[in-house]
């Protein structure tokens, strides 16, 4: 075997929404000639074993908590989860500082430290950096080490308040607020205000600038600890023109590959007891995943429960698999609820979503708009209902209605759920047979997995 061409080093924070993208370009990158680093936090090197990658690229621990373990300190999935409308975003936008840098500016000054450190150890071609690991972003910039961002997400979260006219603060919706595209005349005036209160929440906020600070003091580092988008470095983005909002101006630095995913095996291969499930004779399936972090109650499993049971009552041949965590009241609960002739509740799924979802019985996904569901259905050309509880998941929902691929299921009752909307809304999509046309009408516009083999080329491009 010819020694490695390049060496190259991804970083990311641990948590699934950002580490899954790192995980799929790893996979491709593992089967390429190169020296592969990765660094992270601790809770990530337990999932290599899962992913085979554990023998094919070297694991470099970044020391102190993790992104949600730092984050844990000040607030939790049901503090940060607020409805759409101005008075919910503006609560929203009381987190974001905190979102953005969850560590005490001394921990953060160590952990830039010892991203140093891996770096200058390592001395790679180039760094892949999770665009909300800014201790990775800070440490190459400090270094001059040669980077690319990676990230999860649309290509609006980064240009959006950049484009002409001004269409960010009017076209497209705020963050948190949960609008329609395009903003409708009457909510424009509220989209802005929304808009310019969020930069000034940022802007001004008092833990940035002890951020910034102490950056400029230890490290030299004169721009502002949340600069979000630069210019002069390579973006990667699992989108295509054709997933995002139209008329989105995107510079040529930022790299569009489509959906960006894990390779996996056909479901009956990597989980036979869920694939006996779904290949149940005569009978199609919804899926139910509402991510790792959403924390449901009795009250929300009750009403989802019933959402459920409303679309099971209109057509005999639908079935849900349905992944929720479920301990104490919630499992008492969903022994109640649960029809368990057409509803399979499990804790975990063995098999990646993304290949449950391309399973052909699999008509629907539920789920919470993080940007990896939404892809990974967009994928698989599967029609959505999206329940969003924060930030950007009411953006996701929203964009599946313009595309014509899915509905925002909890319009009015977010960041909770009603029965009654929750059931029109899954009748709907599944009744309505041009959702699952034009999500695979979609499907086939993104490829088959070009997404992770574009992202690991361009990669490797950049250092040739």
């Amino acid at each position: 075997m010819t020694s490695p061409t390049a060496k190259i080093l991804l970083a990311t924070n641990s948590e699934y929404g950002q580490a899954n993208i790192f995980l799929a370009v790893a996979c491709e990158l593992a089967l390429r000639n190169v020296d592969l680093h990765l660094a992270s936090f601790s809770p990530l090197q337990k999932r290599l074993t899962q992913h085979g990658l554990v023998d094919k690229l070297s694991f470099h621990l970044v020391p102190g908590l993790s992104f949600e373990d730092a984050l844990l300190r000040t607030a939790d999935a049901n503090m940060l989860s607020h409805p759409p409308g101005v008075q919910g975003a503006l609560q929203s936008y009381k987190w974001m500082a905190d979102l953005l840098l969850p560590w005490t500016a001394e921990e953060y000054h160590h952990q830039l430290l010892s991203i140093k450190n891996i770096v200058q150890e390592c001395s790679p071609s180039i760094v892949v950096i999770d665009s909300l690991f800014l201790g990775a972003l800070d440490a190459c910039r400090e270094l001059g080490q040669r980077y690319v961002v990676l990230s999860p997400n649309s290509p609006r979260d980064f240009v959006g308040m950049t484009q002409p006219a001004l269409r960010g603060f009017w076209k497209y919706p705020a963050l948190s607020s949960g609008y329609p595209y395009p903003v409708p005349l009457a909510l424009i005036p509220a989209n802005i205000y929304l808009n310019i209160r969020m930069i000034i929440k940022i802007v001004t906020s008092p833990l940035v600038k002890t951020y910034d600070i102490m950056r400029k003091e230890h490290h030299g580092l004169t721009k502002t600890a949340i600069d979000n988008f630069s210019p002069d470095i390579p973006y990667l983005l699992p989108a295509l023109p054709q997933t995002d909002f139209p008329d989105l101006l995107v510079p040529s630095n930022v790299h569009m590959c489509g959906p960006i995913l894990f390779p996996s095996s056909p479901l009956d291969t990597c989980d036979p007891e869920t694939s006996k499930w779904v290949n149940n004779p005569g009978m199609k399936t919804v899926l139910v995943n509402l991510g790792s972090h959403i924390v449901s109650n009795v009250t929300r499993v009750r009403e989802l429960a019933g959402g459920l049971r409303i679309l099971l009552s209109k057509f005999n041949e639908v079935q849900v698999l349905w992944k929720v965590m479920a301990d104490g009241e919630i499992r008492d609960t969903l022994k109640e609820v649960v029809d368990p002739d057409r509803m399979k509740v499990v804790h975990w799924l063995e098999a990646e979503p993304a290949a449950v979802l391309r399973h052909p019985n699999v008509i629907c996904s539920v789920h919470h708009g993080g940007a990896n569901s939404f892809f990974e259905a967009v994928s698989a050309g599967v029609p959505h209902v999206i329940l969003p509880v924060w930030y950007d998941t009411y953006d996701y929902a929203r964009r599946a209605e313009y595309l014509g691929i899915g509905l925002f299921g909890s319009v009015n009752s977010a960041p909770g759920a009603d029965a009654e909307e929750f059931g029109r809304a899954l009748i709907r999509v599944i009744g309505d047979g041009s959702f699952a046309a034009k999500a695979q009408a979609l499907a086939q516009s993104c490829g088959n997995g070009v997404g992770r083999k574009l992202a690991a080329d361009k990669i490797l491009g950049f250092i040739s």
